[in-house]
This record gives C-alpha cells, structure tokens and sequence, in this order.
C-alpha cells in the first residue's frame, strides 16, 4: 500500500473506537424507540460518536501521535463508567444466568464461585482485596508507559490493542449485561465476604460505580494480562514477569470477591490474545506519514 493511501485510512485503533460508539449508539437508538428511557444516554453516546469522528479524520496523517493514545483512553473509560447500567436498560435480558450455567459445565456441575466461598471468611479476602485495588494504579501506569517514552511504532501497536480489546469487551457489557456471582448467587453464598480497610475501599469504589456490573468479560483480567503481553511481545520481559505475580492475584481477587464469574476470566484472556494479535498486523508503521508528509 502507497503511503498517500495509508494515510487517508483511519488509524486502527480509532476505528475500533469508532466502532464500538456506533454500535452502543445504534444499540441505544433502537432501544429508545422501543421505550427504554435512555434518551439522555443516547445523547451522549451520539455526541461522543460524532466528535470522535471528526477527531480521527484530522489525526489521520499522524499515526502514532500521542494526542491520539490520550484521546482512545478517554473514550474507552468514558464508555466503562456509562456502558455498564445502560445495558440493563437496554437488553430485555440479563446474562447472569447463562454465564453462571456455563460456570458449572466447565467444573461439571458445582459452581466455582460457591467452591471459592469459604476463602472469603479467611484472612485471605483481606490481601486479595489489595490487589483488586491494585488493578486501577497497576492499569494506569501501564497506559503510561505504553503511550510515554516508547518509539512511535511501539505506542501505535499498545493505542491499537487497547483500543480492540476495550472495544470488543464493551460488546460484552453491552450485549451480555452481568452483575457477578455477588448478585447472581447472593443468597447461596454461606457468609458475605469478611475483610478489613481494603475490603470496605473495594466496596466504596463500585457503590460509587453504581454497584456491580460489566461482569462479562473481564477487564481486570483482560487488561492487565494485555499489559504484561504487550510488554513480552516487545521485548521487556523482566517487567511482564514482575507483573505476572500480579495478574495471578488479580485473578484470584475477582473470583474470591465473588465480581467474575470463571468465563468471564477465560474471556477476558481470549480478548487479551486476540488484541495482542490483531495488533501486530494492523498498526500503521509511523514511517509511511513521514513519507506522505
């Protein structure tokens, strides 16, 4: 392909973007049309779709520029924090069910989240809290360092992935609306989770989320298991393995707090490698818009 012509194609990553915008917008239009009170939503989805529109084509000669990463990590955690209880609203279904049956056949029959119960009246609900904290400091200086101090090429490939695998997890939380085990199992769990500070800040944080939800996939795994894999593909093993102790934590966390459901995990995984693939094909070498330009 032609520099020129490279150049007047969307970067990959603001297509994912602009993808999933238009998905949750067309979603959210045919929801609103059938009732659903979601007109201040749609709103906002739709004003977001179009800016970004316009956004992306003027980034269009600038394949890995930092303005860019910025803006993707904005639109992707804009749509974490509104996607997760518009989706109750706008499916007439709640996956819960599904995701817990699926749960069972994998462990032919008992459910993993009512195996892992009694860990939650231990000592062990306590220290595996601080490391589902840990997952948002651990989340934001990996997009620090994916987008700040890397060669160009090496931050368009991060800014691709992350923007496909956010993309299609939110086809997740759009489609499949799940609030965890917590909910789903609440009142087959012997004892409510027993924890300490950490516990409660865990808590406080997806109260001021508006509770649970956005179960299927999950990105504390998707993403942090994304993070570590970036780095090995390019190169920076000693930090992936400082982060692998983490990411097993942060597995065992959202199991033991009762958020993710097993195939939530497994998913997150998947999305994690699929990402990680489709980036090393389709992010644009930087190169080819010094040459256009």
């Amino acid at each position: 392909m032609a520099p020129e012509e490279a150049t007047r194609r969307l970067h990959p990553a603001d297509s994912a973007s602009l993808a999933i915008l238009a998905v949750v917008t067309v979603t959210l239009a045919i929801s609103t049309s059938r009732g659903a009170d979601l007109g201040n939503a749609l709103a906002l989805h739709a004003a977001l779709l179009a800016s970004y529109a316009v956004i992306s084509v003027a980034l269009r000669r600038r394949p890995a520029t930092l303005l860019r990463g910025i803006l993707v990590v904005a639109v992707m955690f804009t749509l974490y924090t509104t996607l997760g209880h518009v989706a109750f609203a706008a499916m007439p279904w709640i996956a819960d069910p599904w995701l817990e049956a699926a749960d069972r056949a994998l462990f032919l029959g008992p459910s993993p989240s009512l195996i892992l119960a009694p860990l939650g009246a231990t000592r062990w609900a306590e220290i595996l809290s601080i490391f589902y904290a840990a997952f948002i400091p651990y989340l934001y200086l990996s997009i620090f360092l994916g987008l700040i101090g890397r060669p160009e090429g090496e931050r368009s490939e991060f800014v691709t992935g992350f923007a496909v695998l956010y993309a299609l997890s939110f086809l997740g939380y759009l489609f499949l609306p799940a609030r965890g085990p917590i909910v789903e199992l609440a009142d087959q769990f012997p004892t409510p989770v027993q924890g300490g500070y950490f516990h409660a800040l865990v808590l406080r944080s997806v109260e001021a989320a508006g509770g649970p939800h956005g179960a299927f996939p999950s990105l504390h795994v998707g993403a942090s298991f994304y993070a570590a894999l970036f780095d090995l593909r390019q190169g920076n093993t000693l930090r992936a393995l400082i982060y692998a102790p983490l990411l097993v934590l942060i597995v065992l966390a959202t199991l033991v707090l009762r958020y993710h459901y097993v195939v939530d995990l497994i998913a997150g995984v998947a999305l994690a490698l699929l990402a990680s693939r489709i980036t090393g094909r389709r992010a644009p070498s930087p190169l080819a818009a010094e040459v256009a330009s």
